[in-house]
């Protein structure tokens, strides 16, 4: 029997509610995030009996601790259904060996190429089913249906899983807002050449940050979301690792890597391992945080920065400052970001007090920087430990693990895999270290052109005609890496028109705008 888990907001001034309202309402009225009021435990044995299972059981299995308020048949259903034919691995998040008791966790098998496929094909199940149920709820009460609509916000690949995820669903709708020129033209093309009947993608000027505060903006709004639910019956939420659906899955393939350890025979039950997740909004790393409280033997999470290095300050110092930072332009695009929304969550698990977390975002908003206190930053140096890399050094450490090893990752991966160097230098052991590669190098092929070819690039890219296009490039790149092969979602791109045009400011009321444009009124 499942632990009864309810969901309470980070800021204290929401009413706790099931994992169905958590989901569906995204962001909590007081403007936290949800986080489970308990977090359940796994025992050793557990984790042994998942061993021989298959991805979808194990997921199906972490999933179901975190009370879903779903029939167990139903999930079992999503699951498999998730997890199946639309990766291109039968174990969907291979472990795969590097040497130096290093391993990537390979999360980039999905129909997207990058890791947020591990949320975000389960999620919108998760997300219809709970519509329905509520929908049935409401029919009972003689109240007409509700719609939703599903706002993403995107540093790179959360927009292309999100809509891969979400489209032709059911009684919702899709919009998906990017910073344009601050993704990889293959990132920007996964979106805007989607072919959904739900699906909206806006370009917007500025960065990540100024974007996703213009969704939580559009959020808070009571006038407007009033005004969705009299005229048109709509309902907002969100597709990011802001709504508590998009992490419990990602927790499931950080204990799933565990337990492929186990069943190499890597390490014995109980053996302590680490784990390097390069991070932008926290939520991936903070997912294998849960893990970890759930009773997964992980000694270290690794928290690898690009040159947006304000978590690595902020983990080494118990300072989140961002006064003096301006956004800087990486080979890794999906981690520019400056303002980490899952922070809030870790530091409420941490401190399990709300009138303190409320604070420290108060702080932020306003003052643009916080202070922890004393206890709190004990606690981050336990469980964490931070580095960054800088521009050249990821494209670098591409090419040097691809000549000594003949792998090639993905530029977000190569600053998790040089973080992950340093601390094992720094604190030599014989654990395992586990690596998430959040993304298929095919996503970036200017970048690993040049990680590739080195001081040479530059009079290839000096030569390259007017015509040369992210797949000539990616051409190139498989001629010096001739076992590497791309994944059909992006060999399938160039032969697909463009739908999405046209570029905003990163304001709040555009996106209102963007949004009323897109519905239609209900029925009276």
């Amino acid at each position: 029997m499942t632990d009864r888990v309810e969901y309470v907001s980070t800021r204290g001034g929401s009413e706790p509610r099931f994992f169905s309202r958590a989901l569906l309402s995204g962001i909590a009225e007081d403007g936290g995030l949800f986080s489970p009021d308990k977090v359940p435990t796994l025992s050793a044995t557990e984790l042994s009996r998942l061993r021989p299972l298959k991805y979808w059981q194990r997921a199906f299995h972490i999933l179901r601790k975190f009370n879903p308020d779903m029939p167990d048949v139903t999930l079992g259903e999503m699951t498999r259904d998730a997890y199946g034919s639309n990766f291109d691995s039968l174990d969907v998040a291979p472990v795969v060996s590097i040497g130096n008791r290093q391993y990537m966790q390979e999360l980039w098998h999905g129909p997207s190429g990058a890791f947020k496929d591990m949320a975000l094909q389960i999620m919108p199940l998760m997300f219809e089913e709970a519509c329905a149920k509520d929908n049935r709820a409401r029919e009972a009460a003689s109240l007409g249906p509700l719609r939703y609509f599903v706002i993403g916000t995107t540093s790179g690949d959360t927009g292309a899983a999100a809509i891969e995820g979400y489209k032709n669903k059911r009684s919702l709708s899709i919009a998906v807002f990017y910073p344009r020129g601050k993704v990889s033209r293959l990132q920007e093309l996964m979106m805007t050449t989607q072919d959904g009947n739900n699906v909206f993608v806006g370009a917007m000027e500025g960065d990540f940050d100024a974007i996703q505060r213009a969704a939580k903006e559009t959020f808070a709004d009571k006038e407007f979301n009033d005004l969705l639910l009299d005229q048109y019956g709509v309902v907002l939420s969100s597709a990011n690792s802001i709504n508590w659906g998009r992490i419990v899955p990602q927790i499931a393939y950080h204990v799933s890597a565990y337990v492929d350890l186990l069943e190499k025979g890597v390490i014995e039950p109980g053996d302590k391992i680490d784990i390097a997740v390069p991070t932008g909004n926290f939520g991936n790393i903070l997912s294998a945080f849960y893990a970890k409280q759930m009773g997964v033997p992980i000694n270290k999470l690794v928290c690898a920065s690009n040159e947006n290095n304000v978590l690595t300050a902020f983990l080494q110092t118990g300072i989140y400052d961002i006064r003096e930072r301006s956004m800087k332009q990486t080979p890794s695009p999906s981690m520019d970001i400056l303002v980490s929304s899952n922070v809030e969550r870790l530091l409420y698990e941490i401190t399990r007090d709300p009138v303190r977390v409320y604070r420290w975002m108060e702080e932020l908003k306003t003052n643009k920087v916080f202070k922890v206190d004393e206890d709190v930053l004990k606690r981050l140096h336990e469980d964490f430990y931070a580095g960054w890399v800088e521009n050249d050094e990821c494209l670098q450490n591409i090419k040097d693990l691809f000549e000594r090893k003949n792998y090639l990752m993905d530029t977000h991966t190569s600053v998790a895999h040089r973080v992950a160097q340093e601390y094992q230098e720094q604190n030599p052991s014989n654990r395992p270290l586990i690596i998430s590669s959040t993304a298929h190098w095919a996503k970036f092929p200017r970048d690993i052109r040049k990680a590739l070819l080195g001081s040479d690039a530059n009079q290839i890219i000096a030569d390259a005609s007017p015509e040369e296009t992210e797949f000539s490039i990616i051409s190139q790149i498989m001629k010096l890496v001739p076992n590497a092969t791309v994944p059909q979602s992006i060999a399938t791109l160039q032969a697909k028109p463009e739908r999405f045009a046209g570029v905003a400011d990163a304001e709040s009321e555009w996106i209102k705008r963007a949004i009323l444009s897109y519905l239609q009124p209900k029925a009276a």
